[in-house]
């Protein structure tokens, strides 16, 4: 990472960020600033990625000093296309092919086993690398026009839920970032769902879109659920995320009476509470200030991000577990983090 020295120059830049309308100016503007070594954030059909040259070990430093990231946290490498993945890798095998083949472009990562040619501060010093083909047509374009692998972790400050906004990006990043390309709101809301292939099976290591279920009925294998190791190979496994600046407590998802208990105590002790639940719950909190996340995990999932920044302000979020729809598992696992892992 940046030595001493050089840290306090780089914190010291007086930069103005940029937003600009996805436009063909806002992808040469992207492009030139990415094959310059700098970086700059863009959307994604799952959240805004702040991306730079993964094969420039000193733009790879600007993200983790941007976003204020651990450098053992690795990061997942964003291509245009498919048929560049050759490119960066040593080997794919006949299961990761088929992978690609069906999911890719889309909101998943896939772990494989990186060459030279990728940074090694990108990868946390594994020899693997996450990559991604984004489903969005705008972030393949300004990928394609950087003519570089990006590598882009979530466009925030570490820790922070993740933007699906530019406007998150801007609260997070300004003055740290030259340029933020507006897309408007994400479509999926959370981060793509990362797999590895190992002695065919398919280990997933974070949850998403791309469900389990998914991944077993269009490759006809075994699927584990599985995080963690000597070396993360995944981002999000390992730290803290998605945090919100207040509390944020889980409870089950019919534990209604459970609920307006806890948040009549808090509110009794002079806290500012809200209460998130799917829209068919709403009338159960009646009387009680309530945010309508959706009618399923997949809602809940595109909703949630931008829900923690427009009620952090609360002195405490209770947060009801949401189970139907094909997104739960990637929920809860943002939900959790967000709350620190606390249940009533």
């Amino acid at each position: 990472m940046f030595d001493g020295q050089k840290f306090l120059v780089y914190n010291k830049t007086n930069m103005k960020t940029k937003v600009m309308k996805a436009s063909i100016r806002a992808l040469v503007v992207f492009g030139k600033i990415i094959r310059r070594g700098e970086i700059a954030a863009f959307p994604t059909e799952t959240v805004y990625g702040l991306g730079g040259d993964a094969t420039n070990s000193f733009a790879v430093e600007k993200i983790f000093k941007a976003k204020g990231r651990p450098s053992d946290n690795p990061l997942i490498v964003h291509l245009g296309s498919k048929f560049r993945i050759k490119k960066y890798v040593e080997t794919i095998s006949p299961l990761e092919r088929e992978i690609i083949k069906k999911f890719m472009p889309g909101p998943i990562s896939l772990v494989l086993k990186k060459n030279e040619l990728i940074s090694s501060l990108v990868t946390a010093g594994g020899n693997t690398v996450a990559i991604r083909i984004p489903e969005c047509k705008l972030a393949r374009r300004l990928i394609n026009f950087s003519r570089r692998p990006i590598c882009a972790p979530s466009a925030n400050t570490s820790k922070r839920p993740s933007p699906t906004v530019a406007a998150h990006v801007l609260e997070d990043l300004n003055g740290k970032i030259p340029l933020i390309v507006d897309g408007g709101q994400t479509e999926v809301g959370i981060e793509s769902t990362v797999v590895k292939v190992q002695d065919g099976k398919v280990y997933i290591l974070r949850p998403g879109k791309i469900s389990k279920e998914d991944f077993e009925k269009e490759l006809n294998v075994e699927v584990i659920e599985k995080a963690g190791g000597a070396v993360v190979e995944s981002p999000g496994v390992k730290y803290a995320h998605y945090m919100p600046k207040c509390r944020m407590v889980l409870a089950g998802e019919n534990d209604f009476e459970k609920v307006k208990n806890f948040y009549n105590s808090a509110e009794s002790s002079g806290k500012s509470v809200v209460i998130f639940c799917k829209n068919s719950d709403l009338e159960k909190f009646k009387g009680l200030n309530c945010v309508g996340l959706g009618e399923d995990s997949v809602d809940a999932s595109h909703n949630l991000f931008k829900a923690l920044r427009d009620y952090e302000e609360n002195d405490l979020i209770i947060a009801l577990k949401i189970t139907n729809g094909t997104m739960a598992a990637g929920l809860y696992n943002r939900m959790s983090k967000a709350a620190k892992g606390e249940e009533i």
